[in-house]
């Protein structure tokens, strides 16, 4: 961290789609994350109720997992194993 900001990219960035950023967070943004390093890519989708998880694999993203409701529980990171959000409680199923 310095004075201007931070400096590198982020480790994770998770992102939440709104239908007049979608093709802008698919596109743009996943080159950009990409192309700059970022080690792990969540988009979630609160319209179709999916999470597509992404991770760095010799400088491409791949597909590391898609959560869809009510098929998986629970989205792990795969960087920060503490890191679990319930699906019922990330689009309040509850």
């Amino acid at each position: 961290m310095s004075k201007s900001g931070c400096q590198g990219a982020p480790t994770i960035i998770i992102e939440g789609l709104s239908p007049s950023t979608a093709l802008k967070d698919f596109n743009e943004k996943f080159n950009l994350y990409q192309k700059y390093g970022v080690q792990e890519y969540w988009i979630v989708d609160p319209g179709n109720r999916t999470v597509h998880v992404y991770s760095l694999q010799d400088g491409s993203y791949q597909v590391r997992q898609l959560y869809t409701e009510p098929e998986q529980n629970t989205i792990q990171s795969f960087i920060f194993k503490d890191l679990q959000v319930p699906l019922d409680k990330l689009f309040n199923l509850e």
